[in-house]
């Protein structure tokens, strides 16, 4: 069995996203726990370019989260799909979602730390 080299970029993007949510959850979990949640509630009040940055990462998520499920329905059922698997839009669009997930769990994890300072 023979893999091209964009499939084995994508498994291995796939699997260092993976690995680098699941380490900022962590971090972002076990942070939390020493801060008082009244102030970070507070801070956040006050800083609220924190949440709206967090919806947008999380907003262009879920958009390409549902184009990946149009497009792998495509793929499945339509003649259409025969062209949309030739330019790999199904992994392109699962690179754009995991990178904007990291992007929120980065931001939260940079808030949180930020706090933890002071």
């Amino acid at each position: 069995m023979s893999i091209s080299f964009i499939d084995a970029f994508i498994e291995i993007y796939n699997v260092n996203s993976a690995v680098t949510i699941i380490f900022f959850f962590g971090l972002n979990v076990l942070s939390t726990h020493k801060l008082d949640k009244n102030l970070l509630k507070a801070r956040l009040f006050l800083k609220d370019s924190i949440i709206q940055r967090t919806w947008k990462y999380i907003s262009i998520g879920v958009i390409f989260l549902a184009i990946n499920a149009l497009i792998t329905f495509a793929i499945k059922f339509t003649t259409f799909g025969d062209i949309l698997s030739n330019y790999y839009a199904v992994e392109l669009t699962e690179i754009i979602f995991l990178t904007a997930f990291i992007l929120a769990v980065c931001n939260w994890n940079i808030f949180i730390n930020n706090n933890l300072q002071r």
